[in-house]
């Protein structure tokens, strides 16, 4: 069982070295990092040159920007039986793709699995992440997948691409891992989430502009979810979402955030539309 890992890059090298470093210390082997660069310089590829002949990569140069586009690159390029899609600032255990082959050979009846955050510094969940191992459903997929957490058989994804539209760099700036969750239920797979396994990451405070571009991605996604997916439950819990949002902000006024999030929400829904790439 090969893993392919995909690594789309922008504006890092010391984090990406790190993840370097950590996989060439994995027990299980048989994988090939695909690193998919944006930069305009020479950091990465440097990296590529150093770490070649170390472990299997791949490096693929995008002048176009975007983590979806980037990722779909990726996913053209690979050959694993198991795909994952691991952050540039993400740090996985030596016994991560261990853990995560014993799981799929010990689940064949499963297609994906997830698993939790910490961040790197204090230790801390980086996502309201559940406290207990559970399969996926569509009402859990915000509490138990992260893209860098998720591990999908690629014969699940054969036809599967990233929605260009979201995640960063892109109109609407997250929710393109949770369109991955919500395509992979849909078409009738099973996922686990695993509580008890973790991959490091760095936790990230969001400004105005951060909140408000997570925001439309939160509301494009539900868009997709209703009207794509035909998930219609999940429009009451997003009324619902938009409801304690707003509440939220009436207790803590002050909160700019929170502001930026539900108006980034309610564009995202109403604006979203399904692209006829």
């Amino acid at each position: 069982m090969k893993f392919s890992l995909i690594m789309a890059t922008l504006d890092r090298a010391e984090e990406i070295a790190l993840f370097l470093n950590k996989l060439s210390a994995q027990t299980y082997k048989n994988f090939e990092l695909i690193i998919v660069d944006q930069n305009d310089d020479g950091r990465v590829y440097n990296l590529y040159l150093k770490y070649k002949d170390i472990i299997e990569l791949k490096y693929i140069h995008s002048n176009k920007k975007g983590l979806s586009l980037s990722r779909n690159i990726g996913l053209n390029n690979c050959n694993g039986d198991i795909i994952a899609f691991p952050d540039d600032d993400c740090e996985y255990s030596a016994d991560t793709l261990e853990n995560v082959f014993k799981f799929f050979n010990n689940n064949p009846d499963y297609a994906f699995y997830t698993c939790n955050t910490k961040d790197k510094n204090n230790g801390n969940t980086i996502l309201n992440s559940k406290k207990k191992d559970t399969d996926i459903s569509i009402f859990n997929i915000m509490f138990t997948g992260i893209s860098f957490t998720i591990f999908v058989r690629a014969v699940s994804i054969k036809k599967f691409r990233f929605d260009t539209q979201m995640g960063v760099g892109a109109e609407y700036g997250s929710g393109e891992e949770s369109d991955l969750l919500l395509y992979l239920l849909r078409n009738v797979n099973k996922g686990r989430y695993n509580a008890n396994s973790y991959i490091h990451h760095p936790y990230k405070i969001d400004n105005t502009d951060r909140a408000f571009s997570y925001g439309k991605g939160f509301g494009a996604l539900y868009k997709k979810a209703i009207s794509t997916y035909r998930y219609y439950i999940l429009f009451p819990v997003f009324m619902y979402l938009l409801f304690k949002q707003f509440l939220m902000i009436c207790l803590h006024p002050f909160e700019k955030g929170r502001i930026a999030s539900l108006k980034g929400r309610l564009y995202g829904f109403i604006h979203y539309k399904l692209s006829r790439e």
